[in-house]
């Protein structure tokens, strides 16, 4: 009678041990499936229109770059590495623009979530030479993601060009208003910090007051800035 009980006990010792053991074990992987591998990331426009993009990963984190045709977007796949790996790494000339709209998206391996940004600009491929930014007082800008959540953006503007911002508060869009101002303007150089609200797009409009109507506003929208932190729903 007393082995029965001795061999019982040690089946159930044996059952509690093989547990913990397969929770250590799941442990890391059920982390990695709510965790995002990139840290930050900063995306820039030079004085050319010329878009590209820094990523600072994790450590040991690879990334792919796919064009993704059936929803024209730049995907970024980041996974673990058993390789040892830079944690900065860059992508400028071969980013994908679909006519005038241009995607990245954030695929991190194990994580539902896909942050993404988005910008509505002009294709500097196909704007002829002498026309470029022709109406639009912009010089360059980058748009930089923090390790808190927040948005940092800064921004540089031509000669006379008067900066206004504003807060549409009915469609959530923080608009940037340049238009050509009558004296010289000393501040070129302009940086904001943007909190983004738990599912809800983070959403910046440059909107150049061009004064030449011919039946239209007069009012050019570039560059529109979109980003989502991939909130489901």
């Amino acid at each position: 009678m007393r082995k029965i009980k001795f061999v019982a006990f040690a089946v159930m010792a044996s059952l509690v041990f093989s547990s913990c053991s397969s929770d250590e074990i799941l442990l890391p992987e059920q982390q990695n499936q709510s965790k995002e591998l990139f840290k930050t990331y900063q995306l820039k426009r030079d004085a050319e229109g010329a878009y590209s993009i820094d990523v600072n990963t994790e450590d040991n984190v690879s990334i792919g770059k796919v064009k993704n045709n059936s929803n024209n977007t730049n995907e970024l796949h980041l996974a673990l590495s058993f390789d040892k790996l830079a944690q900065k790494s860059n992508y400028g000339s071969d980013l994908w623009f679909n006519n005038e709209n241009f995607q990245i998206e954030f695929i991190s391996e194990n994580y539902n979530k896909k942050p993404s940004i988005s910008i509505f600009d002009d294709n500097i491929k196909f704007v002829q030479k002498g026309k470029k930014n022709k109406s639009k007082f912009l010089k360059d800008f980058s748009i930089a993601k923090n390790e808190d959540g927040s948005y940092d953006l800064d921004f540089k503007v031509k000669k006379k060009v008067s900066v206004d911002f504003v807060y549409d508060s009915k469609n959530n869009i923080y608009e940037i208003h340049l238009e050509k101002a009558k004296k010289s303007k000393t501040k070129k150089k302009y940086s904001r910090t943007f909190d983004k609200e738990e599912g809800r797009l983070l959403q910046i409009h440059f909107v150049n007051h061009t004064g030449e109507s011919k039946g239209g506003s007069g009012v050019i929208r570039k560059p529109i800035i979109i980003i989502d932190d991939g909130e489901d729903g």
